[in-house]
């Protein structure tokens, strides 16, 4: 079997002579495939708009790395848009395949919401507001060493945060 840098790094900070360790490069080489970016997000699938009237989702789960430490952040997502100009809905699962699509490549939380925001607002052409709510394990188990959940919110279009209400 071909040795890692990886296997390198962990051999040069003593993980290797723990027996809990073996194979622990491959496994998290592993980990990482899973997370790497494969481009834009799946088509989202749209229906007529039987109204004008607001569309939320609420506390859709999502996790992923951060791009700065490869630590995973998680949390959960509520979208919500109003029908645009199109008239157009999307399907249920689409949001939820679109976030975890988004989600699973070394991510900023702030990138992640702007960037399901952009699709949304995109594919359905009217207001979108994107919150997530999350915990950074890279500030829980290193520099600030401190629990918190993080919150950013996205808007797009004509939307304002009271879209999420």
């Amino acid at each position: 079997m071909k040795r890692t840098g990886l296997e390198d790094l962990l051999r040069e900070l003593g993980y290797l002579d723990d027996p809990e360790c073996t194979n622990t490069a491959a496994r998290f080489a592993e980990v990482l495939r899973e997370y790497a970016p494969r481009g834009a997000p799946p088509k989202l699938d749209t229906f007529v708009a039987p109204g004008r009237d607001r569309v939320v989702f609420r506390d859709l789960p999502f996790h992923s790395l951060c791009a700065h430490h490869l630590l995973p952040f998680h949390g959960q997502a509520d979208v919500a848009y109003l029908p645009g100009a199109w008239g157009r809905i999307a399907g249920l699962g689409g949001v939820a395949r679109a976030l975890r699509h988004l989600s699973r490549q070394p991510q900023l939380q702030e990138r992640l919401g702007a960037q399901l925001a952009d699709y949304l607002h995109a594919e359905l052409g009217g207001p979108v507001a994107v919150r997530l709510r999350a915990r950074q394990m890279c500030m829980e188990m290193r520099g600030a060493e401190s629990a918190g959940l993080i919150e950013t919110l996205a808007l797009r279009g004509e939307a304002s945060e009271g879209l999420l209400a």
